[in-house]
């Protein structure tokens, strides 16, 4: 079970809606983890495969947030809500993460200028993570 408080959830309704954004436009080029190659050695190939593919998972992306943000003020969430929130989640760490630049070594530094968006991306983990071990427990 995952507890989020109003404020919480009203963070995650607000990221939901800025990624929704980022990914409405699709020019953004930290997006790329999102996206990654198919076939890392054949740029021919794999612009044939993203241009098969790569609307569908926009939209499956756009539906997700689109289902965190419908479920967002619920007591309780269904699973198929649930890994709505997952997808949410992980994207939001994703492109946070590519915009931080950040590696498995790196340690925190509150100090540093960056030290709000690193924490939350270690909350957004947190978040993703009970929510996993949530799904787990329904398995």
């Amino acid at each position: 079970m995952v507890l989020l408080g109003e404020e919480e959830r009203a963070l995650l309704v607000d990221l939901a809606e800025q990624f929704r954004t980022v990914l409405t436009l699709d020019e953004d080029p930290d997006l790329r983890r999102l996206y990654p190659a198919a076939y890392a050695n054949d740029a021919e190939r794999d612009a044939d495969y993203a241009n098969l593919v790569h609307d569908d998972l926009v939209r499956t992306r756009i539906d997700a947030v689109e289902a965190l943000i419908a479920s967002s003020a619920a007591a309780y969430i269904d699973d198929e809500q649930l890994i709505a929130w997952m997808h949410v989640l992980n994207g939001l760490r994703l492109l946070l993460g590519t915009r931080l630049d950040v590696s498995e070594e790196d340690g925190f530094n509150p100090e540093a200028p960056d030290a709000p968006s690193r924490a939350l991306l270690a909350w957004l983990g947190f978040v993703l993570e009970e929510a996993v071990e949530s799904a787990m427990t329904g398995l």
